[in-house]
């Protein structure tokens, strides 16, 4: 199951090479915090504080900071949910909520949802977005695409 799990991420990945003007993506190289309770079941709950750098293909810049949990479950796959707050170059706000549910904690598919959002980023609110995710130790990568109208 890990290799399908890596074969679709990179699947994912290789679709971000394919340019369309109807397209937003983002890219962002996450540093993590995890607070882990492990249970007598082997099941866990990881608690996430995280931020990031990030650029888009809009030319914008910036950083974020998440918070957030897993749910890691050996018998179901583990769900992620965290809520995220981002700043560009311009001191614009956007906030994002990320989810996914994987068989791995490490790496997976998921949707992202604007919530709120400043200037141009009001256009965002309510649009759900997918990304791909893969973590490395503290550190991961997220590319998420979006299908502008």
């Amino acid at each position: 199951m890990k290799i399908n799990i890596v074969l679709l991420v990179t699947l994912f990945f290789s679709l971000f090479k394919i340019v369309d003007a109807n397209e937003y993506k983002i890219e962002m190289y996450f540093s993590n915090k995890f607070s882990t309770i492990n249970f007598p079941d082997n099941n866990k709950f990881i608690d996430i504080d995280t931020s990031a750098v990030w650029k888009d293909t809009n030319g914008d810049y910036g950083s974020t900071k998440c918070f957030g949990r897993i749910l890691e479950d050996k018998k179901i796959g583990s769900s992620l949910d965290i809520f995220c707050e981002a700043i560009n170059q311009n001191k614009k706000k956007f906030w994002f909520r990320m989810e996914r549910k994987s068989d791995q904690t490490d790496a997976g598919i998921g949707t992202t949802t604007y919530l709120y959002g400043e200037g141009k980023y009001k256009n965002f609110v309510d649009k759900k977005c997918i990304y791909a995710s893969k973590v490395f130790g503290p550190n991961a990568i997220v590319n998420q695409k979006c299908n502008i109208n």
